[in-house]
């Protein structure tokens, strides 16, 4: 097709296309900047005040060095709106260079990081060593690289880590090839052949305890929690894999019965089935404290357990035994691990013991550990672990409700619902959203629950999810008695709720949301102040 100039219509439309091409291909621009600005302000934010400084000491005095130093320190300023930071930005910096000199900010982070993690973290050490091992290699250092080897292996060994033992061998047995098997017995390479397929099937094995656990995790995230008896047939078919799994011939290593006491806790508490739930989790903690030496640096999965068996006994009540462990988590608040990762334990603390205290009744007690709760606990490292950080918000929130604050109580549900997204599978984001209701109720904002009421509906059962009876028993309260400060409920509707509440005291799966706020109560209460 011929393109004519001389025509005014063709023209236009081509001047058109083009306007519209570079349009998009700007705003694409754009668009991955943000993105890749967005990545590196979170790195910055999860770094901890040394950290900083150690990447500061670090950075060069180039150009390029000035610019993304330039950068670091705008992205470091906290507090700022979103809006207020990226016109900042984009005054100082170059729109076309920005996306570079983030990228070349985000390798400079994570080289600094990964230094420091070498220093502190054996596995990272490890790694390194193979590192080192290939350079040897490579610049037909033969003998030094051996050694290397050889150490790697008993280091590995004695740190289970298969991965890196498989590597170490493999290293080895490229590097016999490499120079013609010289000085090589049949035996000797025979034996190193064995044990690396040895690795390889206990890696396989490992592999195969992981593929079960993470798939329930996906089918219990992405499917909603286990509600009812027949909600547990979707995970069926993963309990008798495991069980076929145990069943066979394996290593009884750490990591074997650490994957498996962490599938069978997680599905036990996921059913219902708490008291076995937690014999579980102390069986799981036992096999924690027995290899203090192979937790990872820091102890994510320890500090999991920890959280999995606190959440179990508040699920059946057992206040008194929950001591024992916030003990555990106060050991982990240590110098020798991250920041990140001990604000997270910090957390974790203030959770449980508001938690406690709450339902002990000391609200004394929980209105003191809130005010001596370092603000920094709180708002600190808030997007690591979003659900942590809207339980935190919460039982701040339910101790004010519970002394009498509503408007305190009102402002940091509002902080959570406003900092972060709502999920529909979290049990905590439905206990938030139905306290909120509930203060609204209180103070007569009857026009305002209206449409909080269908925004909890709309949201919560979607995609063809049920609600718990807990969830339809305020809902229908505030149906049946639209103002707190109607005197009665007619007898029918009343009745109606009894019955409601008697159902939800012999449904082991509402203890799920009931652990958060209990929500019977409070219905109870309006039930038997108004008839």
């Amino acid at each position: 097709m011929l393109i004519s100039f001389n025509d005014p219509k063709q023209t236009h439309y081509i001047v058109f296309q083009l306007f519209v091409f570079l349009f998009f291909a700007l705003f694409r621009n754009l668009l991955i900047c943000i993105m890749s600005l967005r990545s590196v302000q979170q790195l910055i934010n999860s770094m901890s005040g040394a950290e900083k400084r150690y990447f500061k000491q670090r950075a060069g005095s180039g150009h390029a060095e000035r610019d993304y130093l330039q950068m670091f320190e705008l992205l470091c300023e906290e507090g700022k709106p979103d809006a207020e930071l990226w016109k900042k930005v984009e005054e100082v910096f170059d729109p076309m260079a920005l996306d570079s000199v983030s990228r070349y900010l985000m390798e400079q982070l994570t080289d600094c990081l990964i230094r420091l993690k070498i220093n502190k973290d054996p596995v990272f050490q490890l790694y390194q060593g193979i590192m080192q091992v290939k350079v040897l290699q490579e610049r037909s250092l033969q003998a030094e690289s051996d050694k290397k080897l050889a150490k790697l292996r008993q280091k590995a060994s004695e740190l289970e880590q298969p991965s890196i033992q498989y590597i170490a061998y493999r290293l080895q047995l490229d590097r016999w090839n490499a120079s013609g098997f010289a000085r090589i017995s049949d035996q000797e390479l025979v034996e190193q052949q064995m044990k690396a397929r040895e690795l390889l099937k206990g890696m396989n094995y490992i592999q195969d305890h992981y593929s079960l656990f993470e798939m329930m995790k996906y089918r219990l995230l992405q499917g909603g929690q286990i509600l009812a008896e027949s909600d547990k047939k979707k995970l069926n078919d993963l309990m008798l894999s495991e069980l076929v799994l145990m069943a066979g011939k394996h290593q009884n290593n750490f990591t074997t019965q650490k994957l498996h006491l962490l599938f069978q806790s997680y599905f036990l508490t996921t059913i219902g089935d708490f008291e076995s739930a937690i014999s579980t989790y102390y069986a799981l903690n036992k096999v924690f404290e027995d290899h203090l030496h192979l937790l990872d640096h820091p102890p994510l999965d320890y500090l999991a357990a920890l959280d999995g068996i606190l959440n179990s006994l508040r699920r059946v009540g057992k206040w008194h035994d929950m001591d024992y462990y916030l003990g555990k988590l106060t050991q982990l608040d240590q110098a020798i691990y991250p920041e990140y990762f001990r604000f997270q334990v910090r957390k974790s603390i203030a959770i449980y013991t508001l938690n406690k205290q709450v339902a002990e009744g000391d609200f004394t007690g929980s209105l003191e550990l809130i005010s001596q709760l370092d603000r920094d606990v709180i708002s600190s490292y808030y997007r690591l672990n979003e659900e942590k950080q809207w339980e935190l918000y919460f039982f701040i929130s339910v101790v004010y409700y519970r002394s009498g604050l509503l408007k305190k109580a009102h402002g940091y549900l509002a902080a959570a619902l406003q900092r972060h997204t709502l999920q529909a599978n979290w049990l905590v984001c439905k206990a938030a959203r139905l306290l909120d209701m509930i203060i609204y109720y209180e103070q007569g904002d009857t026009a305002y629950l209206e449409y909080e009421i269908r925004s909890y509906n709309r949201f919560f059962k979607k995609e063809k999810r049920t609600l718990l009876k807990s969830e339809e028993l305020v809902l229908r309260l505030f149906q049946y008695k639209p103002s707190i400060m109607r005197k009665a409920i007619p007898q029918v509707q009343a009745n109606k709720l009894r019955r409601l509440l008697e159902d939800i005291q012999a449904d082991k799966y509402e203890q799920q949301l009931l652990a958060y706020f209990d929500f019977r109560e409070w219905v109870t209460l309006q039930v038997s102040d108004r008839c």
